[in-house]
Parts: C-alpha cells; sequence; structure tokens
C-alpha cells in the first residue's frame, strides 16, 4: 500500500507512479472501517481525496491523500457519515469545485471498495460493500472477483487466456461486478492470464496477468497470491484517448 502525503506548495514537482493498491493484513483501529479508492475516471491523472470536504485554512485545502489514474489506495481512519470531495489537480484551492462531492456510509467495521469512473466532465461512482471470502490453509487457493467500469464499454465477458470466451463470466455490462471465486494457487500454477472481450464481437479489451502464485513464499520469494482475494477492472474507454486495460487490486484486510 502507498499512502501519499502532499504538501501543496510542492506538489507539482512530485509524481509517483503507482501498479496496484493493497488493503494489507493489518488490524483496523477501533471504531473504524477500510475503504480503498481506485481511480478510473478517464481524463484525470491525478485525484485529490478531501475528507474534510471543503474545510480549508486559508486560500488552500489541506493536505490531502494523491491517487493517479488506473491505481487504487487504501484509507483505514474513517467510519459512519463520512464526507468526502474528491479534486483534479491543480485545482486545489479553496474555492475549486470537486470532481465528487459524497458522503459515505461506512459502518464500523467493514470493508468498501470506491470506484471512481466516468469522464472528467461526466463523472461516475460506485461504493461496495465487500464480503472477502476465507481461505483456510489446508486450501491453496485465492479469490478473484471481476468489474466493469468502463462507462462506454458495451457487455463484456472474462476468460482464462486459452479458454473458450466468457469461461469465467459472461454479460458484465458497466457497474457490474461478479461474486468472488476461488482459483488454483497452488505449486503448480504459474499464473494466470485474465482476458476482458465485448461479449458480442470477441474484440479483446483488456488483459491482466496475475503472476506470483507459485512463489514458495519465502522471504526472496514471497507468495502474495495465495490466501488472498482480488478484484480484477476493465477500465477505460474503448476508441478513446484512454484505451481499455485491466486493473488488479488486492482486497485483503484484517479486523
Amino acid at each position: 500500500m502507498w499512502k501519499i502525503y502532499f504538501n501543496l506548495f510542492s506538489i507539482l514537482g512530485l509524481s509517483l507512479v503507482l501498479a496496484s493498491c493493497k488493503k494489507e493484513l493489518t488490524n483496523l483501529g477501533s471504531g473504524t472501517s477500510s475503504l480503498t479508492i481506485v481511480n478510473a475516471v478517464v481524463g484525470n491523472d491525478y485525484l485529490l481525496t478531501d475528507f474534510k470536504r471543503g474545510q480549508s485554512t486559508g486560500n488552500y485545502l489541506p493536505p490531502m491523500n494523491g491517487i493517479h489514474y488506473g491505481t487504487a489506495t487504501y484509507f483505514n481512519s474513517y467510519s459512519g457519515q463520512q464526507p468526502l470531495a474528491l479534486y483534479h489537480l491543480p485545482d486545489t484551492t479553496a474555492t475549486s469545485a470537486p470532481v465528487f462531492k459524497l458522503t459515505l456510509d461506512l459502518p464500523v467495521n467493514t470493508i468498501h471498495t470506491l470506484f471512481l469512473m466516468g469522464t472528467q466532465g461526466d463523472p461516475d461512482q460506485l461504493l461496495t460493500t465487500d464480503q472477502l471470502p476465507y481461505h483456510p490453509d489446508s486450501d491453496s487457493t485465492m479469490g478473484i472477483r471481476f468489474i466493469n467500469i468502463s462507462k462506454t464499454s458495451h457487455p463484456v465477458s472474462v476468460n482464462i487466456a486459452g479458454q473458450a470466451n466468457g469461461s469465467e463470466a459472461t454479460g458484465l455490462a458497466y457497474k457490474s461486478v461478479t461474486p468472488f471465486k476461488n482459483y488454483n494457487a497452488g505449486s503448480a500454477i504459474k499464473s494466470y492470464t485474465f482476458e476482458f472481450r465485448d461479449q458480442a464481437t470477441g474484440e479483446l479489451l483488456g488483459s491482466c496477468i496475475v503472476d506470483g502464485v507459485n512463489n514458495d513464499g519465502s522471504s526472496s520469494s514471497p507468495n502474495i497470491r495465495r490466501y488472498k482475494n482480488f478484484t480484477i477492472a476493465l477500465l477505460g474507454a474503448p476508441g478513446g484517448n484512454a484505451p481499455n486495460s485491466a486493473l488488479i487490486i488486492s482486497e485483503d484486510i484484517a479486523f
């Protein structure tokens, strides 16, 4: 997990590229919930979070966390009816209009993912409450679910590379999410490649390699997949300036 703290006077000089975000296996503090925010807003390279929602001191908003397009960031310090505004960098003055202005319902000891998508001029969001499957030590498995957050896409299917179209999911419309499904994460499995396809035409829209599945778990070869849960999201806009791609998000959290 990366948490990015910003000094608003030097923020334009900061550039940090994140590949994905992990909900760490860390006990939540008393009275909190888990929240992962995914930035899939086409045309918005950087979103800044304001959990005080505009309570500025002077000309600038308070220090905020930032989320690059195509990445996610994890938070575990909030619960209840939580205000949240998200701003497009560099619009961070006290008079700037947020891209999103939300109030999230985050009951204590619950797990959530906030997917932010659409475009800068037509933003959209989806908040999920996540029930993560448990993987006992006797089962070398991992859990994976799929979500379509590509606003201009047609319904899609998901398959494992080399298998029939739709082997893992079919009819996945915009803002649709599948249940978690267990996948073998034993020593014989090196990796999986999942493919999102236009359901009607079979056109490949995006793919995601889930590797490191059979790492032995030692310090030099940590296993980052076994006994864990992941969301694989289709994002982007077909035929636009942000072509479709797939993002893997780790969903592990313990209370």
